[in-house]
């Protein structure tokens, strides 16, 4: 155990110093001056107890729990809390940071803890959980959460109780269902009269400290495109566990509509074709009617044969399993003095049948420069043959067809910029000698046995990485002649997400020294969880920079046990918090205790530990548990500014909403319900405009704008959103 001062144990030997003491009042000036300033002498190392004060006892119990002796140690915890008779005065409160006399502290010092470890190993588990558990109640610690587990582990062991039980929300059954969606949320509850000690949804375990009766669970899980089987496995104290599955069919893409004949019959066009979709199509509507009989559906190819009048401009509209749509107009206008028997031999007659075919309405169509009501340039629209007409390949003279085919993508700029995670594109290819091959980034949207389509109506759902994602859509007839487009989409980060508005943490040597590696282990594995995606600080100095800092502010590691060396370290480092760890080494596995310090007044604002029983193997794991922990001591929350009251502001998010004591937001404008992303962060004199807050409700808060003069800039419905 690390003692922050190393002194505080007495010596009995010691001959007391010779004073010359000032008359009247100074007396108690200099009685003050000692009791703050004068370290209590050491004992010597011969393993007698030479004075009787709690701390001492506390020492003494350390010591005999790390030899073993377990009876001998009970009774000097038991004397700390003054259970037993011994000490001068018990002290019976475990606490973090216990003072012993004057300025002087014990770093922590947890009676009731170790005395609940002697009791686990003496196997009375009664007497083990009621101390471990007034130790948590006084202050929580993982060392006394691991020890509860196991005292309550044994306690059940002999009971006959039933298994771990899932409640999922909403409840599922094994059965498949598809989905459109990118990702799920898994909601539920497990528990069990066994306690909930492990719980992992998808293959990923919980952090779980203690465990409990019943466990509330929510957990967003990635999905991937196809067929997706997450487990979710609870177990409890005992061992016995419970297995539930939720499958989930992704299916992002919209269905495809593809026409294999295009005829004219009268004043009407029959169109004939298949609509495809792999997870199953699941209606056909043609102006909110359904053209299909009933029983058809759901199935992967569903013919189609559709009769309209082009002048009353009809809506067709596909939807698959899943809930994707494709949905088009079709042409508005008959092509002029049609014969419907006669076959289109000219070029120009079959360029007016298709400039009124479907697809070719004139807001469907759009020019690389976004024109509208114009062809796509390079482009040539295709032809449809009425019935009985002759293959259009050839114009009456045998030449060969060196038309290529028509593409349209309905409402898509050649430079795109979007904050979303994926992009929506949807457009028709066409060609009246027909489609062998229609492509997005080289991926046909074609089955072999659809080669020879007059036309393909296709929408995809196309997935954006950061920064610059470039699309090639292309179409080729069958006799090699290719029309191609190219969109690029430029996914931008909203604002608020970027990490340089993050709350800046500095990380310091882990103290004592005597922590050697383990402390350079956990300082780097914190390190490391504090950088992966998704970020919630902004990391600063790693371990080079800190060498600098503490020499040139004159600190010691020592020093570093006190949040003040906090106020001085922010004199160099432009850190706003400082992530402040202490290494306990146990009798019986090591304590990671976190402090968060502001370095602009020295305040903690956020204090959390995580155990190891085993340094070699579990370290690892509890070191990212306590950087999980840290962030979900800083939650993100976003809400708007409700009113002003004078000099501050009211906000719509309070404790409800995760805001805290110690929440600062920054501050942008209202944007636009269209691009709700789209904000901009306020600024005044180059600075962010942040708001701090002062008074925490429930449902609301109230907070100060900064820095000065940044109140004008600050109106009501501005967007905010935590640092």
């Amino acid at each position: 155990m690390f003692f922050h001062n190393q002194s505080a144990r007495l010596h009995p030997h010691r001959r007391p110093a010779r004073i010359l003491l000032p008359a009247g009042g100074g007396l108690a000036l200099l009685l003050l001056a000692l009791a703050g300033c004068l370290s209590p002498p050491a004992e010597p190392g011969d393993g007698a107890l030479h004075r009787h004060n709690w701390w001492n006892y506390y020492a003494r119990g350390l010591e005999a729990l790390r030899q073993e002796r377990v009876a001998e140690a009970a009774d000097a915890f038991r004397r700390c809390l003054g259970l037993l008779d011994g000490a001068r005065f018990g002290n019976d409160r475990d606490r973090w940071r216990a003072r012993t006399y004057g300025l002087h502290f014990v770093e922590g010092y947890f009676p009731n803890r170790e005395l609940g470890v002697c009791l686990y190993e003496q196997r009375d588990d009664a007497g083990a959980i009621r101390h471990l558990g007034r130790s948590l109640e006084q202050a929580p610690s993982g060392r006394a959460k691991h020890y509860l587990n196991l005292a309550r582990a044994r306690q059940l062991s002999g009971r006959s109780l039933p298994p771990p039980r899932l409640r999922l929300d909403p409840d599922e059954t094994a059965a498949a269902r598809p989905t459109r969606d990118r990702a799920l949320t898994v909601l539920g509850v497990a528990e069990g009269e066994g306690y909930i000690r492990r719980l992992a949804i998808g293959h990923a375990p919980e952090f779980i400290e203690l465990a409990v009766p019943a466990l509330p669970f929510s957990r967003r899980v990635s999905l991937a495109e196809g067929t997706n089987r997450i487990e979710i496995t609870a177990v409890d104290l005992c061992g016995r566990g419970v297995t539930r599955h939720i499958v989930r069919v992704a299916d992002w893409q919209p269905p495809r509509v593809l026409v294999r004949t295009l005829r004219a019959r009268g004043s009407r066009w029959v169109l004939e074709g298949v609509c495809r979709d792999p997870h199953g199509v699941a209606s056909v509507l043609l102006d909110g009617v359904s053209v299909l009989p009933d029983g058809t559906l759901p199935a992967t190819d569903v013919p189609l044969r559709v009769e309209v009048v082009p002048a009353d401009g009809a809506l067709l509209t596909v939807t698959d399993a899943a809930g994707n749509l494709l949905t088009f107009p079709l042409a508005e206008g008959a092509p002029a003095a049609m014969a419907p028997d006669r076959p289109f031999r000219d070029a120009a007659a079959r360029l007016a049948f298709a400039a009124a075919a479907p697809g070719w309405a004139p807001f469907l169509a759009e020019t690389r420069t976004g024109w509208r009501g114009q062809r796509v340039a390079g482009t040539v629209p295709a032809g449809v043959v009425p019935a009985g007409a002759a293959h259009p390949g050839a114009d009456g003279g045998g030449e060969a067809d060196r038309l290529r085919p028509s593409l349209v993508l309905r409402g898509c700029q050649p430079l795109v910029r979007v904050f979303a995670g994926e992009f929506f594109i949807d457009g028709v290819a066409a060609d009246g000698g027909g489609l062998v091959r229609v492509t997005v980034n080289g991926e046909n949207l074609l089955a072999p046995a659809d080669e020879g389509v007059l036309r393909a109506y296709f929408a995809r759902r196309l997935a954006l990485d950061p920064g610059t994602n470039r699309f090639e859509i292309a179409a080729t007839d069958r006799q090699g002649n290719r029309t191609a487009q190219q969109v690029t989409v430029v996914r931008m980060l909203p604002e608020h997400l970027d990490a340089r508005y993050r709350l800046t943490v500095g990380v310091p040597p882990l103290i004592p020294a005597e922590a050697g590696t383990a402390g350079v282990r956990v300082k780097r594995r914190m390190e490391a969880e504090l950088t992966r995606e998704p970020v919630r600080f902004r990391l600063l100095e790693r371990d080079e920079g800190w060498d600098y800092v503490l020499r040139e502010q004159g600190l010691s590691l020592s020093d570093l046990a006190d949040p003040a060396a906090a106020l001085r370290i922010g004199k160099l480092l432009p850190a706003e918090l400082l992530l402040m760890g202490t290494l306990f080494i146990e009798p019986k596995g090591v304590t990671v205790f976190l402090r968060a310090v502001e370095t602009e007044n020295g305040e903690i604002v956020f204090t959390s530990d995580v155990y190891s029983p085993d340094a070699a193997d579990g370290l690892d794991e509890a070191v990212a548990g306590l950087v999980l922990k840290v962030g979900q001591g800083f939650p993100l929350v976003s809400g708007q500014v409700w009113k002003r009251q004078g000099s501050q502001f009211v906000l719509n998010v309070g404790r409800a909403d995760g805001t805290t004591e110690k929440s600062r937001f920054l501050v942008f404008d209202a944007g636009s319900a269209a691009e709700p992303d789209a904000v901009r962060l306020c600024k005044a004199g180059g600075r962010p405009v942040q708001l701090r807050i002062e008074r925490l409700q429930q449902t609301t808060s109230t907070a100060s704008a900064q820095p000065s003069g940044a109140e004008a800039l600050v109106k009501e419905g501005c967007h905010v959103y935590s640092r």
